[in-house]
C-alpha cells in the first residue's frame, strides 16, 4: 500500500540511536584533541630544558647577580676586613661561582654619601660662627666620580693583566690549569674591600682609621688574589 500525501506530510518520531550500540565513526568537534601523555610529557620536557634568555636592556639579565642573601652579603664583607678569613681558593670556589653586585652596589653608595655628609659635617664645625655657611654638594659628585673610577677601571686593569700574562703552554698537563678571576669577580671583590672605608669616613680619628682601613683592604686583596697572580 503506497502512503498517502498526508502521511508523506505528517511530522513522525524517530527512536534515538544509542552511542554504545552504533557502529559507525562519529566526530565531535566540540571536543579538544586528545594528546597522548608520552608527548605531553616530551613537550614539557622540552620548554623546562630550554633556557629563558633575557635581553641586556632588562631588570630580568641583571637579576642574577642581585640573587644573594643576607648572610652571605655579611660574610663577603667580614672577609673583606678580615684577610686571614679568606681560604685559598676562595676567589675561584666563592666569588667566582657566584659573583654579586649587590654588596658592592649599596657599600659604594653608602660610602659616597658617608664621605660627603661627614665632610661637610667638619666643614659645618670649622664654621659655626660663619652665618654664611652652605651645603658643598660638590662633594657627592667628586666623591662619587673617584670610588666608581676605582672600582671599575683597577678591576678591568688587573683583570686584563691577568689574562694575558697567563702562560700555559709552560705548565705540564699533569698540573692545575691556571684560574682566571672574570671582570665580575674582580669587581666584587674591590667591591666588598671598599666596606673598611664607611667608618673611616667619620672625622674622629680620621687618619688613624686611614691608615687602619687602607693596611686591611690591601692585605684583603693580596690574599684573596694571590692564587690567581702566582699562576701568572
Amino acid at each position: 500500500m503506497e502512503p498517502s500525501v498526508d502521511d508523506l506530510l505528517s511530522f513522525k518520531e524517530f527512536p534515538l540511536i544509542q552511542e554504545g550500540n552504533s557502529n559507525s565513526a562519529q566526530l565531535n568537534i566540540d571536543s579538544p584533541k586528545k594528546v597522548s601523555p608520552s608527548r605531553e610529557t616530551d613537550s614539557t620536557s622540552e620548554e623546562t630544558d630550554t633556557p629563558k634568555s633575557s635581553s641586556f636592556f632588562t631588570f630580568e639579565y641583571y637579576q642574577k647577580f642581585f640573587d644573594v642573601d643576607t648572610m652571605m652579603v655579611v660574610d663577603r664583607i667580614a672577609t673583606s676586613i678580615i684577610p686571614k678569613r679568606a681560604p685559598t681558593d676562595y676567589l675561584k670556589l666563592n666569588i667566582g661561582t657566584n659573583p654579586d653586585l649587590y654588596g658592592p652596589v649599596w657599600i659604594v653608595i653608602t660610602l659616597i654619601f658617608s664621605i660627603a655628609i661627614s665632610g661637610n659635617m667638619a666643614s659645618y664645625l670649622q664654621n659655626a660662627g660663619n652665618h654664611q655657611w652652605r651645603y658643598d654638594f660638590h662633594l657627592v659628585s667628586v666623591s662619587a666620580t673617584v670610588i666608581i673610577l676605582y672600582t671599575c677601571l683597577v678591576p678591568f686593569g688587573l683583570w686584563a693583566l691577568l689574562k694575558w700574562s697567563i702562560r700555559p703552554d709552560e705548565m705540564d698537563l699533569e698540573e692545575q690549569l691556571p684560574y682566571t678571576p672574570s671582570l665580575l669577580s674582580l669587581i666584587c671583590v674591590y667591591g666588598y674591600s671598599m666596606a673598611i672605608y664607611i667608618p673611616v669616613s667619620v672625622p674622629l680619628f680620621q687618619w688613624l682609621l686611614v691608615a687602619t682601613g687602607t693596611f686591611l683592604s690591601g692585605f684583603a686583596l693580596v690574599w684573596i688574589l694571590m692564587p690567581a697572580i702566582k699562576t701568572s
